[in-house]
C-alpha cells in the first residue's frame, strides 16, 4: 500500500474499503454482461484517479492482462452450451460458454481495478488506525496486521541478500525445490528471531495497557458523500443498465 496526493487519499480507509466491497458485491450478484461492463468502467474511473502515472498503471496491469486472457480462454474453451461455434480436439466453444467467459473475465478485471485503487490510495498505518477506531478491530489483531505488512519489504531484502550470498559462494541447485528450501529455511529462521524481538519490545512497552493515539481517523462529510455517490451510481447501474 502507498499514499499519494490524489483526492481519494483523503477518504477514510474504512469507508473507502466498504464502498469498494459494496461494488464488488454488486459485481458478484449480477449475471448481466452490460451491468458488469458498466461497473468495470466505474472501477476504471477510480483507478485512473488513483494518482499513479500512466506508465505505472500500465506496468501494474500488465501481469493481469495475461490472467484476463487465460481466464477468458478457460471459460470459453471448456464451458457448456448447446449452440456450438467452434471446436478443435478437447476445445469446444459455444455461444453460452463465450458469454460466460466474457462475464467472468470482465468481473475479474473489475476486481483488479478496485483492489489496485485501494492499494494505490491507502497508507497502511492510516488504514490500521481506521480499523481500530471505526471498525472496532482489537488492537492485537490490528498491530499484528500492521507488523505483517511491515515485514514484506524486509522479506524482499532478505531474499535478495540470500541470493547474492549464494551467487558469491557459487551455490547452485539442480532442482527448483532445492533452491526453494535453501532460501526459505534461513528466511524462516530470521523471521522467528525478528518476531521474538518484536514480542519482547511490545511487552516491554506495556502493549496491553490503555493506549493513546497520535492520530485518530474520523469519518467526515466528504467520506459520507463519497460513499453515497459511488454506491448510488453503482446501484443505478445494477438496476437500470
Amino acid at each position: 500500500m502507498q499514499e499519494n496526493k490524489s483526492l481519494l487519499t483523503r477518504i477514510n480507509p474504512s469507508v473507502k474499503l466498504g464502498t469498494l466491497l459494496y461494488v464488488m458485491f454488486l459485481l458478484i450478484t449480477t449475471s448481466s454482461l452490460r451491468v458488469t461492463l458498466a461497473l468495470l468502467l466505474l472501477a476504471l474511473v477510480g483507478l485512473v484517479h488513483s494518482g499513479w502515472p500512466l506508465t505505472t498503471l500500465i506496468r501494474r496491469l500488465a501481469p493481469y492482462s495475461l490472467l484476463f486472457l487465460l481466464t477468458f480462454w478457460m471459460m470459453a474453451a471448456f464451458g457448456k452450451g448447446s449452440t456450438e461455434l467452434w471446436t478443435f480436439g478437447w476445445f469446444r466453444i459455444t455461444e453460452e460458454s463465450l458469454d460466460h467467459a466474457w462475464l467472468i473475465a470482465i468481473r475479474m478485471l473489475a476486481f483488479v481495478f478496485l483492489s489496485l485503487t485501494f492499494v494505490a490510495t491507502t497508507d497502511p498505518i492510516r488504514f490500521v488506525m481506521s480499523l481500530i477506531h471505526q471498525c472496532r478491530l482489537p488492537v492485537r489483531l490490528a498491530y499484528g496486521f500492521l507488523a505483517g505488512i511491515r515485514f514484506i519489504p524486509i522479506f524482499r531484502q532478505a531474499i535478495r541478500t540470500i541470493r547474492q550470498a549464494r551467487r558469491v559462494r557459487q551455490q547452485r541447485s539442480i532442482w527448483p525445490w532445492e533452491t526453494f528450501f535453501d532460501i526459505s529455511l534461513p528466511l524462516f529462521t530470521t523471521s522467528i528471531i525478528r518476531s521474538e524481538q518484536i514480542a519482547i519490545a511490545m511487552e516491554a512497552r506495556q502493549f496491553q495497557a490503555n493506549r493513546t493515539y497520535y492520530v485518530r481517523p474520523v469519518v467526515t462529510r466528504f467520506d459520507l458523500l463519497f460513499f453515497g455517490l459511488v454506491s448510488s451510481i453503482a446501484t443505478s447501474l445494477r438496476l437500470f443498465v
